[in-house]
Parts: structure tokens; C-alpha cells; sequence
């Protein structure tokens, strides 16, 4: 029991990664600073790699401030309750082996159900602020996850029907010999793409557009409600990277059988790193390299484009499968 506490909490838990998080932003923010001629975090830590824990607990030691016309308990609970949502589903991403620390015979269906519910708290988030900026930002972003909610499903589906099933333990062990990346191109490729509008990144960044509704729904927060928001969308990041690498790249498996047990779990989790930080910086360099579309441009894109390629890589799975 004690084991699996550890497990859950520390590693290769929630603790495992909050951690990951902290270098993923380091890694997106070196990566944007060297394709835009800058330098990026550099003094807090060996090259700036601790920058994203110093600004998380200076959030945390600055004052946090309500408007009055806020919902005051949503403004003051909710981030924590947002926070636990990637949390949760982190844990049932495997980092040593084919099973998470938590595993269910469906569990691939409560991983849909956790990335519909970020999305419905960070629009009850948004409302509980009453700010402008907040409800536009809102709108947007319930119109875009309408958009994109439809291939982002078709997306997840495609390894689970080459596997035959809805465990993710038993979607990783069927790849052993080959990469589903190698079967379902497309797939991997719209689920990149609606990632970036998942997580409010360029081109799909109109929710929180600085130059024109400043932080979108996250405006009115400050302080330690400020720090949760943003520790969960870094956390978001891993989380859809390491799903992504848990469905088409065969999550932690090796290609052969070592005796040793701790060799194998330690090898395992150095391919479940690379994969996991190698997809994260493919979404960083796009979302650096691409400029925000509008909002009927997203729609249009997600709509037209992602949906029938995702409904087009099922039917040729279907069929020559």
C-alpha cells in the first residue's frame, strides 16, 4: 500500500510530472527564445533550467486578488480542482512499463472524458472571474473545443481499433513490434494539431490572445490561483505529449527483454523521456513558427480539414486491417 502511494505520488507519479512540466516550459521558452534570436531563460540554474520554478513560487508568495464581482469560492477552489485534472490523467500514462500507475480495462475512455473536463473547468474558471476579457475568451474557447473535440476523439480511437481495445496497457504491449505512428500517419497528425488548440497555442492561441483580450479567461487571476493555472496547462503539455507517445510510439516499451529488472525499468523510462520531450519539442517548434488565424479560420480548419482526415484514417484502418 505504502509502495503505491509512493507510486502515485512521487514516482513515477505526480511529482515525476510536475517536474517534467518545469523542463518542458524550459524547453519551450529556449526553444522560442533561439528560433526568434533570443536568449531565454539563463540565470536560475544550469542555463536558466530552474527559471520555471523560480516563477512558479514567486506567483505563489504574491498576493492574490479577487474582483468583487467574482464567484469568490470558485475563484479560490477551482484552480486547485483544475490542477487535478491533468494530474489524474497523467497517472495512467505508463513511464516504466505497459501499465500506469493506475489501469482500467477502459481506462482510453476516461482519458477522453478528462480532456473534455479541462476544458469545462477552465470555462467555469473563466465565468467565476466576470471579467471582459474573460466571457470573449470563453466563447472562444467553447467554439474552438466544439471544433476540435470531433477529430481529437477519431484521433485517440484510430490505436485503439488497431489494438482492438480501450486499455491503454494493452495498446502499448501491441506495439512492441511496431510503432502505430507507422500505421496511423494521419491520425498521429491531426492529434498534434488539435493538441495545439487543447492547449491554446499558436495558431490556436485566439482564447488568450494578448494583443487582444490580454490573458483571455486567466486575466483577473493572480497570485497562488495564478500559479495553479499555469502549472496545469504546463502539465497539460506533458500530458498530451505522453499520450501521444503512449498511442503511436509505443509508450515505454523496448524492442527486446532485459533479465535485470531495474535495468529494464530504468531503460524504459530514459525511451518514455526521449519520446515524451522529442513530440514536445515538435509542438513547441510549431507552435513558435506559426502566427494566431482567426477564429473562423480554426473552425474551418478543424472542421473541414482535421474531421474527414481523422474519419478517412479509420476507414483505410478499417478496411486493410
Amino acid at each position: 500500500m505504502i509502495s503505491w502511494i509512493f507510486q502515485l505520488l512521487v514516482f513515477p507519479g505526480l511529482t515525476f510530472f510536475v517536474w517534467i512540466a518545469f523542463a518542458f516550459e524550459w524547453l519551450e521558452r529556449k526553444t522560442a527564445a533561439k528560433i526568434q534570436s533570443r536568449v531565454g531563460p539563463l540565470t536560475a540554474g544550469p542555463k536558466g533550467f530552474l527559471q520555471p520554478v523560480a516563477d512558479y513560487f514567486k506567483l505563489i508568495l504574491k498576493e492574490e486578488i479577487i474582483p468583487r464581482y467574482s464567484d469568490r469560492f470558485v475563484f479560490l477552489y477551482g484552480p486547485p480542482l483544475y490542477f487535478s485534472v491533468p494530474a489524474i490523467g497523467a497517472v495512467f500514462i505508463p513511464v516504466l512499463g505497459e501499465t500506469g500507475v493506475l489501469s482500467h480495462t477502459y481506462d482510453l475512455l476516461f482519458i477522453l472524458f478528462i480532456l473534455s473536463f479541462s476544458v469545462l473547468m477552465a470555462s467555469i474558471l473563466g465565468y467565476a472571474a466576470s471579467g471582459r476579457y474573460a466571457i470573449i475568451s470563453i466563447g472562444r474557447l467553447i467554439l474552438q473545443y466544439t471544433s476540435y473535440e470531433v477529430p481529437l476523439i477519431l484521433s485517440i480511437l484510430a490505436p485503439a481499433l488497431l489494438a482492438k481495445s480501450l486499455s491503454i496497457s494493452k495498446i502499448v504491449a501491441s506495439q512492441t513490434s511496431i510503432w502505430y505512428i507507422f500505421y496511423a500517419p494521419i491520425s498521429f497528425a491531426v492529434f498534434l494539431i488539435v493538441s495545439l488548440a487543447e492547449l491554446e497555442k499558436p495558431p490556436f492561441d485566439i482564447p488568450s490572445a494578448k494583443t487582444e483580450i490580454v490573458a483571455g479567461w486567466m486575466t483577473e487571476f493572480s497570485g497562488r490561483a495564478l500559479a495553479y493555472i499555469k502549472l496545469t496547462k504546463n502539465l497539460n503539455y506533458v500530458f498530451l505529449s505522453a499520450l501521444a507517445t503512449t498511442l503511436f510510439l509505443g509508450g515505454p516499451t523496448l524492442p527486446m527483454t532485459i533479465q535485470e529488472d531495474f535495468i529494464m525499468s530504468f531503460a524504459s523510462l530514459l525511451v518514455f523521456l526521449a519520446k515524451t520531450f522529442g513530440v514536445g519539442f515538435l509542438i513547441f517548434v510549431i507552435k513558435s513558427a506559426l502566427a494566431r488565424i482567426k477564429i473562423e479560420q480554426a473552425t474551418s480548419l478543424l472542421w473541414t480539414i482535421t474531421t474527414p482526415l481523422s474519419f478517412l484514417q479509420l476507414l483505410i484502418i478499417t478496411v486493410f486491417r
